[in-house]
């Protein structure tokens, strides 16, 4: 048995799956997928998106299975705008990025979270209601924000109205 087997773990794909959920329970970063998709090439194929439930593949680099694997959480998101806090600071006092900024890859959506759920200042995954996955930071915490439930901060009050809420998953 070589090290690398010796550090490693199988893991079946599951309905839903992707390379980097994979990576984030795993690794708990989701951008290290690339290092699981180079190990499985051979039962992929490929490319990444062959992915298919059912693949057993091979998790590299892990000694011991992760002992606090990443959280999932589905969560009601509402939007607040820039325009609507009119610059005042969140209750961390450090500003993050809009939805919009986020996906353009200029830094991590300051969301709005109940800290009893998501403690502030940590940094997570937000999986939107089309599967983009865009990175976030708990910035914020409001008085309407109880349980599964996050605040995520957009450029204007027309696009919180047009998103309205959704549905998202919150990886930790």
């Amino acid at each position: 048995m070589t090290a690398a087997q010796r550090s490693s773990q199988s893991y079946t794909v599951q309905s839903g799956d992707t390379l980097f959920l994979i990576a984030q329970k795993f690794y708990g970063d989701g951008n290290r997928w690339g290092e699981i998709y180079e190990a499985n090439r051979g039962v992929i194929g490929g490319s990444p998106e062959q992915l298919q439930v059912g693949m057993v593949l091979v998790i590299p680099g892990l000694g011991q299975p992760n002992p606090n694997p990443s959280h999932t959480l589905n969560v009601e998101a509402t939007f607040y705008s820039r325009e609507e806090t009119q610059g005042h600071p969140p209750a961390t006092g450090i500003h993050g990025a809009t939805l919009q900024e986020a996906l353009s890859g200029r830094g991590r959506i300051q969301c709005a979270v109940d800290p009893n759920v998501i403690p502030l200042l940590k940094e997570f995954t937000i999986i939107l209601w089309d599967g983009r996955q865009v990175p976030a930071t708990a910035l914020d915490k409001g008085t309407a924000i109880i349980g599964h439930k996050i605040d995520i901060f957009v450029d204007t009050n027309q696009e919180a109205i047009n998103l309205g809420r959704k549905q998202v998953q919150v990886i930790f």
